[in-house]
């Protein structure tokens, strides 16, 4: 769980709900970060396979992510310019900030181990997703 995740719970929703199926992460910390729309949680929007990758990760390596993109409402999404083919918007793509180069190299070997094929590095950032209809990649970018 990112050190700048905390997660505000109202009636309905409970912190045993947010953590759900999950071990280290919480389900809050996927969800649409505009703060315009109603989607207080990733889990009902969300796709299973990357959040349980990432969370296996998490609890194998001892780390923490700062998500700073998953699952975008529509109006985030346009707002953002995504396609309307981007991964994020169907909940199969994930954006982590990570400043240092051993955590990165961690996340990276844990994403290759569990056979995710399509990445985006930068020196601040992680972009992964598991949108089989897309071919293998790997890009490394300045400033993504």
């Amino acid at each position: 769980m990112s050190l700048l995740h905390r997660p505000h719970y109202e009636i309905g929703y409970t912190e045993e709900e947010d953590k759900e199926g999950l071990n280290k992460l919480l389900w809050s910390q996927f969800m649409c970060k505009c703060g315009l729309c109603s989607i207080k949680t990733g889990k009902n929007f969300m796709e299973r396979l990357p959040v349980f990758i990432l969370d296996e990760i998490a609890q194998e390596e001892r780390m923490r992510f700062d998500i700073r993109l998953a699952y975008t409402c529509k109006r985030n999404a346009d707002k953002l310019a995504l396609t309307s083919k981007n991964p994020h918007r169907v909940g199969l793509g994930v954006k982590i900030r990570l400043i240092n180069n051993k955590k990165r190299f961690k996340l990276i070997r844990g994403l290759v181990m569990r056979g995710v094929s399509r990445f985006s590095v930068s020196n601040e950032f992680v972009y992964f997703d598991t949108d089989d209809l897309k071919p293998m990649s790997f890009h490394i970018k300045e400033g993504y």
